[in-house]
C-alpha cells in the first residue's frame, strides 16, 4: 500500500489498543477525552493516527448497555465475531451466479482459495440467460453487475489526492462492501456519495490492521485488529453509520408509510378541512429545519440575513449532512471530527446542531455579503486554525462542544457564547463588519498570527492597520463619484443587478449537471429531454437494423444452406442479439452496446462498409476543382478623380440594339461586357428578328401616390432620368447608383 508506507510498529497500535481498554477505562470517560483532543497518545502522522479505528469499534459497535461501566473486550469480540461471520455469509449469497459459480477473482475473507461451484438443479426454462421469464435469477444478475459497475465508477473517483485509495484490491473491497449494502437496504439502494462515507472507515481499520493467526490462540488485541478482517470490520462500521445516515439519502417515499391516512392528508388547523400534502424528501425536512428553527432560535440577526437574501438550506445542507463533512474539511479534519461525533452520539442525531454551529462560525462572513457572497462561503468553508494557546481544542472538535451546547440549550444566549468562544480561541471578531466583500472574509477568520501579515488597510482582522497612503487627483475624484452614488442609491441597485446576473449566470451553467449530482426533487432541463429524445430515436434506429438482420437469419432453412455450421453460428449470434434488444427495452438502464446487435460476420461487414464509405469521401474531398474566372467590374472611382484621366466607356446597348461598326473593336468584334448586370446575352432576338419596338416590353411609367408626397416622387424620378442620360452621354453609366 503506497499511502501505508509509513504504517506503525504492532507495538505502538498494541499500546493504543492497551490504553483504550484499560480497566478504568469507560465510554463516558473517552468521550470526555475524545471531546478535548486527549483520545489518542499516539502520534498523530497526518490522517493516520493508531488505534483510531479501535475507539471506533468501541463506540460504535454494540456492547456495554451503560456508559460508565468499564469497557468490556468479550462483548466487542463476540459481537464483531458474530457480524464477521454474517459478512461471510451474505457475500457468498449475494456474490454466486444463479448457476451456482463465482467469479474467479472473488476470494472472501478468511479465504484463501475461491470458493467451489456449488451445484444446483433447475428448470433450464426458467433458469437460462436467455429466457425471457419473469422469474428467471439471471434477470436479477445482470441487474447486480451493472450496479457493480456503476458503484466502482464512484470508487475509482474516491478521494483522488490519496494514493492508498488507487490500490485495485482497496477498490475491490470498498465495492463489494457497497453492493453488499445496497442489495440489503434495496429502499434505498446505493446512492453517490457513500463511497465518501465508507473510505475514512476502510483507512482507519486498514491502518490499525495487524497480522495474527487464524486459531482461538490469539490474544484480544490480535482479534480485534486482525488484518484478515479488514473489510468485514468496515462494513461493520459502515453499516451502523449508515443507520444515522440513511435517512438523508432517502429518494423516494418508503412502502411502509405509503399509507393514504397517515402520509398524505394533514389537518388544517385554521378552517378543520383536511388537505392533501406532496411528499418532502427527509432531507429536505431537515436542511429547513437547520435554518428555519435552529439557526432562528440560536442567531436571529444570521438568520434574517440568510432568509432575506434567498439562500435555500438544500444548496449547502444536503452535502453537509450527507457526506459528514468531508468535503468542507480536509481527510486529517474530518476524521478529528468524526471521534467527537462518534463519542458523543453514536445515533448521529447530533449532526444538524453541527450544521448550526459551522453557519454560526462565519456569520462574519455570512451577514454583511449578497447571495453570491453568502453562497461563496457556505459552498467553499473557509479553513480555520486554532490559536495556540493552554486549553484550546482543534477546531473540529470544537464543533462537536458547541453543537452539544445548543443541543442541550437552543437560545440567542447560547449563540453570543458561542460568538465569544470563537473570538477567544479562534480569533473571530465578535463585530460584524459593515461592508465587506466575498474575498475580505477570508483573513478575518485567521489566528492572529497569520491575520497580522495578510490583513489590509480594508479588511477586519487582528493586525496593527496601516495608516492610509495619501490619495491623488484620479482616486479622490472615484471615490467621489462612489460617495455619490451610494448617497442616490445607484451603487446599491447597481449591485443588486449584478447579483442577480451572477445568479442567473449560475442556474443557466447548472443546467448542465451531471444526473448524479442533481437533486431527485428538480426537474429535468430542456436540453436533457431533447437529449434523451434523440438517443431513444437513434437506438430504436439500431435495433430496427438489428432486429432485420436477426429475422433474415432465423428465416434461412438450415437444409437449403450450403454451410450448415456457418448458419447455426449465425441463428445462435442472432439469439444473443435478440436477448441483448429484449434486454434494452424491458430495462432501461442496460446501454446498448454496438457490438451485441450483430453477430463477428455481419460487424465485420458493416465496418468494411463504412471504411469504404470514408475513403471515397476522402478521395472527393482532395479533388481539385477548377476556380472560375473574377468577373471584371466598372471601376466606380473614375469619375470623382481629378488626377486620373478618365477614358470615355461606351454604354451598353439597348434591349434590341445592334452593334454600330464604330463601337466594335478592331477586329470588328464586339467589346467584352465589363459587368453582369450590364447585359446578359439572350438568343430572343436570334429567333425574333422581325419584332418591332413597339412590339417589345417597355418601362412602367414611375407611380404617383398624390399630394406633396407624389410630386416629390416624380421629381426624383425625373432628376434620376437626366443623370442616367448625362452619364451615357459622357460615355459612362451607374445603373446601381454607386457613384451618386
Amino acid at each position: 500500500m503506497n499511502d501505508l508506507l509509513a504504517r506503525p510498529q504492532k507495538e505502538e497500535i498494541k499500546r493504543a489498543f492497551e490504553e483504550l481498554t484499560k480497566p478504568e477505562s469507560s465510554r463516558e470517560k473517552l468521550k470526555h477525552a475524545a471531546l478535548n483532543g486527549r483520545l489518542h497518545s499516539t502520534p498523530e502522522r497526518g490522517a493516520n493516527i493508531a488505534g483510531r479505528s479501535i475507539a471506533w469499534k468501541i463506540f460504535l459497535v454494540p456492547g456495554d448497555p451503560l456508559p460508565t461501566t468499564p469497557v468490556s473486550l468479550q462483548a466487542i469480540q463476540e459481537t464483531l465475531r458474530d457480524l464477521r461471520g454474517r459478512y461471510i455469509s451474505l457475500l457468498l449469497e449475494y456474490m454466486k451466479a444463479p448457476d451456482g459459480s463465482y467469479e474467479e477473482s472473488f476470494r472472501p475473507p478468511g479465504l484463501t482459495v475461491p470458493p467451489k461451484k456449488a451445484p444446483k438443479a433447475s428448470n433450464i426454462n426458467t433458469n437460462n440467460p436467455l429466457s425471457l421469464h419473469e422469474e428467471n435469477p439471471w434477470k436479477q444478475w445482470f441487474e447486480a453487475v451493472e450496479l457493480r459497475k456503476t458503484i466502482l465508477q464512484d470508487v475509482e473517483r474516491t478521494f483522488p489526492e490519496i494514493p492508498f485509495f488507487r490500490e485495485p484490491a482497496v477498490q475491490t473491497q470498498l465495492s463489494s462492501i457497497l453492493f453488499l449494502y445496497s442489495v440489503m437496504n434495496p429502499s434505498i439502494g446505493y446512492r453517490q456519495g457513500m463511497h465518501e462515507l465508507l473510505a475514512p472507515l476502510y483507512h482507519a481499520v486498514e491502518y490499525d490492521s495487524v497480522s495474527s493467526p487464524d486459531d482461538d490462540n490469539t490474544s484480544a488485541f490480535e482479534q480485534v485488529c486482525s488484518r484478515t478482517w479488514v473489510a468485514a470490520d468496515s462494513w461493520i462500521l459502515f453499516d451502523i453509520v449508515m443507520k444515522g445516515v440513511s435517512r438523508w439519502y432517502e429518494w423516494r417515499e418508503q412502502a411502509e408509510t405509503r399509507t393514504f391516512l397517515s402520509s398524505q392528508i394533514e389537518l388544517d388547523a385554521s378552517n378543520g378541512q383536511r388537505q392533501l400534502k406532496p411528499y418532502v424528501a427527509p432531507i429536505v425536512q431537515t436542511c429547513n429545519q437547520i435554518q428555519t428553527t435552529m439557526l432562528r432560535t440560536v442567531d436571529p440577526l444570521l438568520w434574517k440575513h440568510m432568509h432575506g437574501i434567498g439562500i435555500e438550506p438544500q444548496i449547502y445542507g444536503i452535502r453537509w449532512l450527507r457526506l459528514l463533512f468531508t468535503r468542507e474539511f480536509d481527510m486529517t479534519n474530518a476524521m478529528r471530527l468524526w471521534d467527537g461525533l462518534f463519542a458523543s452520539d453514536p445515533s448521529l442525531e447530533l449532526v444538524p446542531w453541527i450544521c448550526v454551529a459551522m453557519l454560526v462560525r462565519i456569520r462574519n462572513q455570512l451577514i454583511p455579503t449578497d447571495y453570491s457572497g453568502q453562497l461563496a462561503a457556505l459552498l467553499h468553508y473557509p479553513c480555520l486554525d486554532s490559536i495556540s494557546q493552554p486549553g484550546n481544542v482543534e477546531h473540529t472538535l470544537l464543533l462537536v462542544r458547541q453543537a452539544l451546547l445548543i443541543q442541550s440549550s437552543p437560545n440567542p444566549s447560547t449563540g453570543a457564547t458561542i460568538v465569544m468562544e470563537n473570538r477567544v480561541m479562534l480569533g473571530i471578531p465578535v463585530e460584524v463588519p459593515n461592508t465587506q466583500s466575498p474575498t475580505e472574509g477570508r483573513p478575518s477568520h485567521l489566528p492572529r498570527n497569520k491575520a497580522a501579515s495578510t490583513t489590509t488597510s480594508n479588511s477586519v482582522g487582528f493586525g496593527i492597520r496601516q495608516p492610509p497612503s495619501p490619495l491623488h487627483l484620479p482616486e479622490l475624484i472615484a471615490r467621489g463619484l462612489l460617495e455619490r452614488g451610494e448617497s442616490l442609491g445607484i451603487n446599491k441597485t447597481v449591485m443588486s443587478a449584478v447579483s442577480e446576473l451572477k445568479v442567473t449566470i449560475g442556474d443557466m451553467q447548472s443546467e448542465e449537471r451531471a444526473v448524479e449530482e442533481r437533486p431527485p426533487w428538480e426537474p429535468r432541463t430542456r436540453f436533457e429531454v431533447e437529449r434523451e429524445i434523440s438517443q431513444i430515436r437513434l437506438n430504436n434506429k439500431r435495433m430496427g437494423e438489428a432486429l432485420r438482420w436477426i429475422v433474415d437469419i432465423m428465416l434461412q432453412d438450415e437444409n437449403e444452406a450450403a454451410d450448415k455450421e456457418r448458419l447455426k453460428m449465425q441463428k445462435r449470434e442472432a439469439l444473443e442479439s435478440l436477448s441483448h434488444v429484449r434486454d434494452v427495452l424491458l430495462n432501461h438502464e442496460v446501454k446498448l452496446e454496438e457490438d451485441r446487435l450483430f453477430g463477428e460476420e455481419e460487424m465485420n461487414r458493416r465496418r468494411e462498409v463504412e471504411r469504404a464509405a470514408a475513403e471515397k469521401s476522402n478521395q472527393q474531398l482532395h479533388v481539385n476543382v477548377a476556380q472560375p474566372a473574377p468577373a471584371s467590374v466598372i471601376d466606380s472611382r473614375s469619375h470623382i478623380s481629378t488626377s486620373r484621366v478618365v477614358r470615355p466607356r461606351s454604354a451598353p446597348r439597348s434591349f434590341g440594339e445592334s452593334v454600330s461598326p464604330e463601337r466594335a473593336g478592331n477586329d470588328g468584334t464586339t467589346p467584352p461586357v465589363l459587368a453582369p448586370w450590364n447585359y446578359t446575352p439572350s438568343g430572343f432576338l436570334k429567333s425574333n428578328t422581325n419584332l418591332t419596338g413597339a412590339e417589345l416590353p417597355r418601362r412602367p411609367p414611375p407611380t404617383s401616390s398624390g399630394g406633396r408626397q407624389g410630386s416629390m416622387k416624380s421629381e426624383k424620378h425625373e432628376q434620376k432620368s437626366s443623370d442616367v442620360a448625362a452619364q451615357r452621354k459622357e460615355g459612362y453609366w451607374d445603373p446601381l447608383g454607386a457613384l451618386g
